[in-house]
């Protein structure tokens, strides 16, 4: 990590913890190179990068001074999620991390519960929408009253609202990567979301990655991920592989990955002998399947980095327009659920 960055990152929990009261002038930039054994330019940038957080503010001739959260009246945060279930993805702990050791105090409730609650009664709001359209409406209304709010997992489309995901098309390439490494020619993608409805979403973006990465001639990958995903049970599934002679599939998630695979098996299939498998959000299930599911794994504590600095931007300065889309890479994580198709029996 640059030196300014671990200065900036000193400087912002101090702010977030209430170290420096609103309005506080924060030390020179000598004084901080003193104090932290840095050079002059050093400490500049790590102050341009807390104005540019909307954390200090500048008065020429005088210093830095802390920028006043003009929502202080409140210290609650509302983390809104479909259900309260770890299989969600640990949404809750990343931004617990990044907001532990300050004031602020983090509650968590269900799109459903969402509606006996005062959303005025919360400084922000963080909120995970399960069907964005259905839910667009809430979103525009904490837009037009100026709630501060930031939204995971997926973009509101043209609406002026910040959002946080993870890097689901990279997701879907480096999964497709790696099954060609291994040998793998006949890659489908399988979900049963119907993003071809209206092609937004996690799963499209992963089905993006994958078409963007996988080019085998004759092979239609549209035609492949419909027909395996309005299959009706598992038993059509496992003729239709074998019909395109599908040697690997790309799952829209961990949950439906672990789910075929179960199926497979119970029907008499070797895993990976006969099908590699690659999920993606990296839960629990994924490590205690049989055989350990190949997946891709989500920074959740990055993803809550990036959705606190937002969420205090627009608390901060409740007048700027803030639409920022901040993407965050995933990784692979190889497991014995993909193997070298030459390997196959």
């Amino acid at each position: 990590m640059a030196k300014y960055q671990e200065l900036f990152d000193h400087l912002r929990t101090a702010i977030l913890r209430g170290e420096y009261a609103p309005d506080d002038r924060l030390p020179s930039e000598n004084a901080l190179a003193i104090r932290y054994h840095v050079s002059r330019i050093t400490t500049k940038h790590a102050l341009n990068a807390l104005a540019d957080a909307d954390l200090i503010y500048r008065v020429q001739g005088k210093g830095s001074f802390v920028k006043p959260h003009l929502a202080s009246r409140s210290r609650q945060l509302l983390l809104v999620l479909p259900f309260l279930d770890p299989q969600m993805g640990d949404y809750a702990s990343g931004i617990k991390q990044e907001l532990t050791g300050t004031t602020w105090q983090l509650s968590t409730c269900t799109t459903q519960q969402l509606k006996q609650r005062n959303l005025t009664d919360y400084a922000g709001i963080f909120y995970y929408p399960q069907d964005l359209n259905a839910e667009m409406p809430t979103l525009i209304h904490c837009a037009q009253n100026r709630i501060p709010l930031v939204v995971l997992n997926d973009e509101p489309a043209q609406l002026a609202l910040p959002s946080v995901t993870s890097d689901n098309a990279t997701g879907g390439a480096l999964a497709v990567e790696h099954l060609q490494a291994l040998g793998h020619t006949r890659i489908a993608f399988f979900s049963r979301v119907a993003f071809w409805h209206d092609w937004t979403g996690t799963v499209a973006a992963r089905f993006f990655g994958y078409m963007n990465h996988y080019h085998q001639p004759g092979v239609d990958g549209l035609k492949w991920a419909q027909a395996l995903g309005t299959s009706l049970d598992v038993q059509t599934v496992a003729a239709y592989l074998r019909q395109e002679q599908i040697s690997a599939l790309i799952m829209g998630n961990d949950i439906e990955a672990v789910k075929l695979s179960t199926g497979l098996t119970k029907l008499g299939w070797h895993l990976p002998e006969e099908l590699s498998l690659v999920g993606f959000d990296d839960l629990a299930i994924a490590a205690n399947n049989t055989p350990p599911l190949t997946t891709l794994t989500q920074d959740f504590p990055e993803i809550g980095r990036h959705a606190v600095d937002l969420l205090l931007a627009q608390i901060n300065n409740p007048r700027s327009s803030c639409a920022t889309r901040d993407t965050v890479a995933v990784k692979l994580v190889e497991r014995a659920s993909t193997m070298m198709k030459k390997e196959r029996n």
